[in-house]
């Protein structure tokens, strides 16, 4: 267990260890910036109380890094890195380029705390003890940086891994942060994971209208089951074949109509009214993706009117696909002679 003293007392020796990131060739920066590997958040040491996002914090207080956002009164929770880590560093880098040593602005070497293990326990990050070749800008003029503990190989130049959080600093030196898995509201990844983020931006394009159309099949045809007398008169059922509005109008929705004209009943040798037609119109459900279409109220077979609505959208709704059917059913009148008979019912789609 280290305490407070201890700490500081690392810290302060550790002045003299600077690693300044020059010298390093493209092939040997080449590791892909990405997001921290493990939780990273800060505590005061004088208080060992979390630092909370954004609260103030002077360029010459000691803070430590801690993987957890509590329990730190133990001090037991440590970082771990890969086992081809050879050296630690606390480092200050632009954000999105902590894994290039070329990149970062201020660093000091830190230590394992079990080499074998590679792991590491509060490192101090003091921003005052870190030094670089272009780092005095980060206290002269702030900005946005990040700030963490790198492991490194090839003597401090290639970063195998690396945990850390956003900084922001202000002209002269006072600093805030934001922690990696925030804290008070954050998901601690469970026992031996991690966690990341990674930023995504899309640009859209404008929808624009397309079209609206009615499809009926090919050859569609409704034949009548076996009539049946009922009430002494012939009456018969058959199913509507399915049929299909398309409406693409995704940004004008103006809605639509679908009308029903049904021709008289005909066979060679007599007719009657298409009154004697019942149709009753349905939304199929399957294949459907619209949403507001309402079919219309079912004609009674020997009092129907034509033409009459069909189904209908009205504006706003019925953007996609409609499946339509409908039940039929024929009552013939009573002095109608027996016969095949055959009419044709047109449907007729138009936009509101």
């Amino acid at each position: 267990m280290f305490r407070t003293s201890a700490l500081k007392a690392a810290a302060a020796a550790a002045l003299t260890l600077v690693l300044v990131g020059t010298g390093v060739t493209a092939a040997q920066a080449a590791n892909t910036p990405a997001g921290s590997t493990e939780p990273f958040y800060l505590f005061d040491v004088d208080s060992e109380s979390l630092v909370a996002n954004d609260a103030p914090i002077a360029f010459d207080q000691l803070v430590v890094g801690y993987p957890v956002s509590e329990g730190f009164a133990n001090q037991d929770k440590m970082f771990t890195g890969p086992d081809k880590a050879t050296g630690v560093f606390v480092f200050v880098s632009p954000r999105g380029g902590e894994r290039d040593t070329s990149k970062w602005l201020g660093s000091q070497m830190n230590g394992f705390n079990d080499p074998a293990k590679k792991t590491v326990l509060t490192p101090a990050l003091l921003l005052n003890n870190l030094a670089g070749e272009n780092y005095p800008s980060v206290k002269a003029n702030g900005g946005n940086f990040s700030a963490g503990l790198a492991f490194t190989s090839s003597n401090g130049v290639i970063v195998e891994d690396a945990s850390f959080a956003y900084i922001t600093v202000k002209p002269g030196g006072s600093w805030s942060y934001t922690a990696t898995v925030p804290a008070g509201g954050g998901t601690t990844p469970p026992a031996g994971g991690t966690s990341g983020d990674i930023s995504l931006q899309a640009t859209t394009v404008a929808p624009q209208d397309g079209s609206l159309s009615l499809s009926v099949p090919a050859g569609a045809k409704a034949t009548f089951g076996q009539a049946q007398l009922v009430n002494n008169k012939s009456t018969s059922t058959a199913s509507l074949p399915e049929v299909t509005v398309t409406d693409d109008r995704v940004v004008s929705k103006k809605g639509w109509t679908l009308t029903q004209t049904v021709a008289a009943f005909t066979s060679d040798a007599a007719s009657f009214s298409s009154a004697n037609l019942g149709v009753g119109p349905k939304v199929n459900p399957t294949g459907t993706t619209s949403t507001g279409v309402v079919p219309a109220t079912a004609q009674t077979a020997g009092s129907a009117v034509y033409p009459s609505t069909f189904a209908s959208a009205a504006a706003g709704s019925g953007v996609g696909v409609t499946k339509l059917g409908a039940d039929l059913t024929l009552v013939a009148p009573s002095d109608a002679p027996a016969g095949t008979y055959t009419s044709k019912m047109t449907l007729t789609l138009v936009s509101k």
